[in-house]
């Protein structure tokens, strides 16, 4: 059984519906972690009105190369100035000088700007798992240690054990991400110290899956669940058509609900937070 865990949200700055959320799941429900990112259009929101008013909430970088302004002027990433990446154009971008020279500044430029802000962070991870391509993991993991950022987050969940309590929901997309990431993990320095849940379900996490986990998972003493949860309503049709098209199915998906409702189940009473 799981003794501890990190329930994490993701995307803090993306939108006002993401940040009111984590505020609500950090001040009135389990939520314990938060992800923020440094370029997007609701971080000064977050750094403002959000995280001040959740003093427990642990906050960490959420390394954005895939959409909103580039912090590195010129970068060789950006298209006038906009990442507008993907996972995959990133995995199978050629590798120069030059890229690795612009990942590392930008990458840098949005640690420097969340601890220009105050914050404290608390570990990194990275906004549609860009983190574990293994030539960003190693800059990710240096810069971790430049900066004393003590957790960076793994994908290192157990395939047949995860599937055993999540393969009955998950989808096919789902599936291919898991093995791609484990596969790519392979390939980057890992802790193993703590746990991940859960690809299979990702974006679309479910209680009755994870309770189950939870309680019958025998290789982690303490398991990260990452949720994207979002109070829908929020966010106005103008800041919607600044966004690509697959950033807004996503913040209008009813799963953005389900997450946020999830950080209140109280079942999470039977798990200590871990301070990481």
């Amino acid at each position: 059984m799981v003794k501890k865990i990190i329930l994490n949200a993701d995307d803090l700055g993306f939108s006002k519906g993401v940040n009111e959320a984590i505020l609500k799941a950090n001040t009135e429900g389990y939520l314990s972690h938060a992800s923020l990112m440094a370029n997007t259009a609701y971080f000064d929101h977050a750094i403002s009105e959000i995280i001040p008013n959740c003093p427990q909430l642990k906050v960490g970088v959420h390394v954005n190369l895939t959409c909103a302004a580039a912090l590195l002027s010129g970068n060789i990433l950006s298209i006038n100035g906009e990442l507008k990446n993907t996972f995959v154009t990133l995995l199978f971008r050629r590798k120069t000088k030059k890229v690795l020279e612009d990942l590392e500044k930008e990458i840098e430029l949005q640690i420097l700007k969340i601890k220009k802000a105050g914050v404290n962070i608390s570990h990194i991870d990275g906004h549609e798992h860009v983190h574990i391509i293994p030539s960003i993991n190693k800059i990710v993991r240096k810069l971790a240690k430049k900066y004393n950022i003590q957790r960076v987050r793994e994908i290192n969940e157990n395939i047949f054990e995860s599937y055993q309590f999540n393969g009955r929901t998950a989808s096919f997309a789902n599936v291919i991400k898991l093995f791609l990431l484990k596969f790519l993990s392979l390939f980057n320095e890992n802790s193993g110290e703590v746990g991940f849940y859960s690809m299979l379900n990702t974006c679309e996490i479910n209680g009755k899956n994870l309770f189950s986990f939870l309680q019958n998972n025998k290789t982690y003493e303490t398991v990260e669940v990452m949720v994207h949860p979002s109070i829908l309503g929020l966010d106005s049709a103008e800041y919607f058509k600044s966004l690509d098209e697959r950033f807004v199915k996503f913040l209008k998906d009813d799963h953005r609900k389900s997450e946020y409702d999830l950080c209140f189940d109280e079942r999470f009473e039977h798990f200590a937070n871990r301070d990481v």
